[in-house]
């Protein structure tokens, strides 16, 4: 059995949609914008990338005003992805269709509001009690849907959306399901989030704000937080063969693990995501040499850079493959990125076009990787690999494939 991927959908600081997402990362389409942060006595503005309101428009479903931003964008870009996949109540058993949401940090807008109205003596609203649970991710996105399936949101941190693709294709090839709406969300453009990001070394700086995010650049010194969502549908090939359905890309290879390397969770010598995308390649039974591009985790944070190239030299042949990251033009995204950045390689794989590195002027000598620089490559490509690492240990791989 083969898993299949007949629906994409996104929305993120570069529009709604994926075609919006894909243009942008062509384009170099950087759109931030500042916040004021307060940390202690110091105030600072902060680039973030978030999303304009007049981008999308909400779907109708009762109660969606109530959700919180997390799960609105989960239902927008879960919404696009199922609509492209053409399935509808009648090609599929609801009890067969799950969903699988991952998140680093949750619907924590909820979570501010529910502590804003008790400093202030407000009455708690009762619709708090469920919509700021983390299950309010994936159980709205089934509500909306109307399926009765595996409905999971589960937290690896910054892996968690490609978590949540690897579990929803394991419920497929255990027999569980036949469909599954897999991907990730989240909205953190929250002061306090970004305060304790910046107090952990993390944010980057740059006079110029859309400057701020420069991955594998001699010059980086840290991330820029968006916030977006990205889905999904993944099906048993028997399943869409069956209902006439048109697969986009398969889903041949994924893997996650964890490093014992403490709470920020990146070793240096990057062994724990090499193993991870090692097992991930021999999934897919192909060899290194027959990817045709990455789409790195690629924060623009010095650790995490070195960690993605060494990781990449331990994989024989891996170092020469095309490569690039999409957090320049997305921001970090925390959980949602590895979704996106699916996504983005769904596309790439279909389109036959390599993004390049927006923001990549001066690469670091120690960085050892083919660095797709200054201009998108056109290549026919067969094989995409994805990776994400996060706080913990936890990193992930995906490896996405053309149907022959």
């Amino acid at each position: 059995m083969d898993i299949w991927i007949t629906g994409i959908g996104s929305i993120c600081s570069a529009g709604a949609g994926s075609n919006a997402l894909f243009d942008a990362t062509l384009a170099s389409s950087i759109s931030t914008r500042t916040i004021k942060v307060s940390s202690g006595k110091e105030k600072s503005n902060l680039p973030v990338c978030s999303i304009d309101d007049s981008s999308f428009d909400l779907p109708r479903f009762n109660g969606i005003n109530k959700l919180d931003r997390s799960s609105k964008l989960a239902i927008v870009a879960g919404n696009e992805a199922w609509q492209q996949s053409g399935l509808n109540v009648s090609q599929i058993e609801p009890d067969r269709t799950s969903v699988i949401v991952g998140t680093s940090r949750g619907p924590v807008g909820k979570w501010e509001e529910t502590y804003q109205r008790q400093l202030s003596g407000k009455e708690q609203l009762p619709s708090l009690a469920a919509t700021g649970t983390m299950a309010a991710l994936s159980g709205s996105l089934s509500q909306f849907l109307g399926v009765t399936g595996t409905s999971l949101t589960l937290s690896s941190t910054c892996s968690s959306g490609a978590s949540a693709i690897g579990m929803g294709a394991s419920l497929i090839l255990g027999g569980n399901c036949d469909v599954s709406v897999v991907g990730g969300s989240e909205s953190v453009i929250n002061e306090a989030i970004i305060s304790v990001m910046k107090s952990a070394g993390l944010l980057g700086k740059d006079p110029v704000p859309d400057k701020t995010c420069k991955p594998f650049d001699i010059g980086r010194n840290g991330l820029v937080v968006g916030e977006g969502a990205g889905f999904l549908v993944i099906e048993a090939s028997e399943h869409v063969m069956k209902r006439g359905g048109v697969p986009l890309a398969r889903l041949s290879g994924w893997a996650s693990s964890l490093s014992q390397s403490g709470k920020v969770g990146v070793e240096e010598s990057g062994s724990g995501l090499a193993r991870t995308i090692k097992s991930t390649i021999s999934m897919a039974e192909i060899e290194p040499s027959d990817i045709s591009y990455i789409n790195a985790h690629g924060t623009g944070t010095i650790l995490n850079d070195l960690c993605e190239s060494k990781a990449f030299n331990q994989v024989a042949g891996l170092s020469h493959v095309p490569l690039s990251s999409i957090k320049p033009i997305t921001g970090h995204c925390l959980g949602a990125s590895p979704a996106l950045e699916a996504v983005l390689s769904v596309m790439s794989l279909k389109e036959g076009s390599l993004p390049h590195t927006a923001n990549l002027e001066n690469i670091d000598p120690q960085i050892n990787l083919n660095l797709i620089k200054g201009q998108p490559q056109k290549s026919n490509q067969n094989h995409v690999l994805s990776t994400s690492l996060g706080f913990w240990g936890n990193h992930a791989s995906l490896l996405f494939s053309s149907v022959s």
